[in-house]
């Protein structure tokens, strides 16, 4: 009963990540009224984590086996979204890209190749931001770096109020 429970409740954590990462990629107006609280997204964070230890915790009380095989399933799981959203990798995906792209299209200069392979991925970055990048970020290494800070968000981008 206990190890069922503690799957449960594991299983419960990974959804609760699950609605966490949909609610923060959504826009404001977007959201359900719950969700645009301010506490709603600390509440969710803390729930999905007291989700998964608890999930944990009784796993390893009632089946070593069994809790060590969820904690490494989930190890493997956080490293490979660690790799996939990492610089390296999304250089490597946003070459290919422009390679692609410029197979499809010889006639567009680089800059409006980045330029599309932007906004196919984020349109609600609208046009002027893209084409700042662009003029900012010419190459497709200096062009992905900075596409990965915005994609994981960062201070002055992400909407979020600055720290004091």
């Amino acid at each position: 009963m206990t190890l069922a429970t503690g799957a449960a409740l594991l299983l419960l954590g990974l959804l609760g990540m699950a609605l966490s990462v949909h609610f923060k990629g959504l826009r404001y107006f977007d959201r359900p009224s719950l969700a645009r609280h301010a506490v709603f997204d600390p509440a969710l964070d803390l729930a999905k984590w007291l989700l998964l230890l608890a999930g944990l915790f009784l796993m390893a009380r009632s089946s070593r086996v069994a809790f060590f095989g969820a904690a490494g399933g989930l190890l493997i799981l956080a490293g490979y979204r660690r790799f996939i959203r990492g610089a390296r990798f999304q250089e490597r995906l946003l070459a290919r890209d422009v390679a692609a792209l410029k197979k499809d299209r010889p006639d567009l200069s680089s800059g409006e190749v980045l330029y599309e392979i932007a906004m196919r991925r984020h349109p609600r970055w609208g046009p002027e931001l893209i084409e700042q990048m662009v003029r900012d970020y010419p190459t497709v290494e200096s062009f992905s770096r900075i596409l990965v800070r915005m994609e994981r968000g960062f201070r002055g981008f992400s909407g979020k109020r600055p720290r004091r």
